[in-house]
């Protein structure tokens, strides 16, 4: 060891050194620098055994907490990622049976169609069918009832057979137009419609049927109503409401017809004395074929008020049961009030 500090030249420095096979750190200091005398040295040794133990026991903490750490960090990760994917699954999941249940409502919504445009075109088909045999029919009851040789009773019975023909035409008519309506063929000539004179007309024709129930005809609407739409189309509207009201009448009953303009709408109302309408019927007074549950005994075939509906909608308006008790039934149908410059119409083609 004192020759490794005498044979260099620094007069002061450290060095490792090895004492009984372990490794130290030496310090030596010159004390006489440029003395003639022989030189002397102050020396410092320290052991580096515990020092490297303890480096080297640093050194593996670091690394053991830096792979825990990762392992932690490996572990929070593919929590997080989990607990953010649920989501994403769930979300997944829900997209798949939406979209399943989307191809069963198209194809339930195909198959839907396609009965319903085999049922138009069976309807319309057959309604065309009918007008042959029904017109012939007619015709020959008319032939019968101008011979002279039946006996009274024969006559009122054929009569009553031709009335039931001209109610199987006014179904099949109305079959027709409902047909046309669902298959979407029905178009609307738009023009300017007189509400007020046609209501006016069809008052006095009901004024004459109504005299036998002895039944008071109440109107109050300005003249000049003027509304969108087709004559004949609105006329079916008002013919049906005119026609329900006079026949589920009581004798001695009346008929209200109210008409006004509200903002961007025209209003009627058709108001007649009845017996009120069920309460669980209401829901499906519009409904085709339903009659409710006061009419039993009153000639009908349950379309009127369907089509009546459908018709005042492709107006741009609705029809409407506002209410039916005790006191009255009243219907309110509302239409488009006809735009200044729109061109008059006083017929349908």
């Amino acid at each position: 060891m004192g020759s490794a500090v005498t044979s260099r030249d620094q007069p002061q420095s450290s060095l490792k050194v090895q004492i009984g096979g372990a490794p130290h750190l030496l310090f030596y200091n010159q004390l006489n620098p440029g003395s003639l005398f022989p030189p002397a040295y102050e020396v410092a040794v320290y052991p580096l055994a515990p020092a490297i133990a303890r480096h080297r026991q640093i050194r593996s903490q670091i690394i053991v907490t830096g792979l825990c750490l990762l392992l932690v960090g490996l572990l929070a990760s593919d929590l997080i990622a989990r607990r953010l994917s649920r989501p994403v699954e769930k979300l997944a999941v829900v997209s798949e049976e939406n979209r399943a249940r989307r191809k069963r409502a198209e194809a339930s919504l195909a198959t839907t169609h396609e009965e319903l445009q085999r049922s138009t075109r069976f309807s319309a088909d057959a309604s065309h069918q009918l007008k042959t045999p029904v017109t012939i029919l007619r015709a020959g009851i008319d032939e019968l009832l101008a011979h002279e040789h039946f006996t009274p009773d024969v006559y009122d019975k054929l009569s009553a057979l031709l009335h039931q023909t001209y109610r199987i035409t006014s179904v099949i008519d109305d079959l027709l137009l409902l047909s046309r309506m669902d298959a979407g063929r029905l178009q609307i000539n738009f023009g300017t419609v007189d509400l007020s004179q046609l209501l006016e007309e069809w008052i006095d024709d009901l004024s004459v049927l109504t005299d036998d129930l002895h039944i008071e005809l109440k109107t109050n609407f300005p003249a000049g109503l003027r509304i969108e739409g087709e004559r004949s189309y609105v006329t079916v509207i008002v013919q049906n409401l005119l026609e329900n009201a006079r026949k589920y009448n009581v004798p001695g009953g009346s008929i209200c017809v109210f008409a006004h303009e509200e903002g961007d709408d025209v209003i009627l109302s058709v108001e007649n004395t009845a017996r009120p309408i069920p309460a669980a019927a209401q829901a499906h007074i519009f409904e085709r074929f339903h009659r409710g549950g006061r009419g039993e005994n009153v000639p009908g075939h349950g379309l009127g008020l369907n089509l009546a509906r459908e018709l005042a909608r492709l107006h741009g308006g609705d029809l409407r049961l506002v209410r039916s008790d005790t006191e009255a039934t009243e219907f309110e149908v509302r239409f488009k009030v006809a735009k200044v410059g729109s061109p008059a119409m006083s017929s349908s083609t």
